[in-house]
């Protein structure tokens, strides 16, 4: 018997500020967590803000779950300013449901660690050295530091890699997402 799974997407955003009204957003990036192998897939910011946001709301409008690194706080604020800012309708953030977790490990497990690398580290979840906190610069610094071509390059290699780990972390804490989710139907 074949078990029918919801459409999940792990979800990842690069923007050169976390607030909505002084930041542009430079890169998406999401895979489906259905299979492991399947390439995951960059918006970069090359056509418009609005046709990267755009690609995502019809990406959302497919998906059942889509789980993020501090969504809650950062992502769907951002994202949801961004498309009523271009016209666009926000509602697949809200449809589809959220799981967040850095919400989740911070309430959950109670670990010192904050950042997805050091969770990631914490549970021997394979992750890109670029995602260290350490590396990460204020945006007017990276700018300063970065032409546009090494800048775009970076964001979308620190969006790869966080999609990655994300992927990588939610099939380590399926147990737990499905334990405090247990409406849900099994992810995996």
């Amino acid at each position: 018997m074949m078990k029918l799974r919801p459409t999940t997407h792990i979800l990842a955003i690069e923007t050169t500020d976390p607030h909505p009204d002084k930041g542009m957003l430079l890169c998406i990036g999401y895979k489906e967590l259905s299979d492991a192998k399947e390439k995951i897939r960059i918006l970069r910011n090359i056509g418009g803000e609005r046709a990267a946001i755009a690609s995502l709301e019809r990406v959302l409008r497919a998906s059942h779950i889509y789980i993020s690194w501090e969504g809650e706080s950062r992502l769907v604020p951002f994202l949801t300013a961004k498309m009523l800012f271009y016209g666009l309708d926000p509602s697949p953030l809200f449809t589809a449901r959220h799981i967040d977790l850095h919400s989740l490990v911070s309430s959950r497990l109670g670990l010192s660690a904050s950042s997805l690398y050091d969770v990631c580290r914490f549970f021997r979840v394979p992750v890109d050295p670029v995602l260290k906190p350490a590396r990460a610069l204020e945006p007017s610094t990276r700018h300063r530091a970065l032409n546009a071509k090494q800048e775009l390059r970076y964001t979308s290699v620190k969006c790869r890699a966080e999609v990655a780990a994300l992927d990588k972390l939610t099939r380590r804490l399926v147990p737990l997402i499905m334990a405090v989710y247990s409406d849900l139907p099994t992810l995996l």
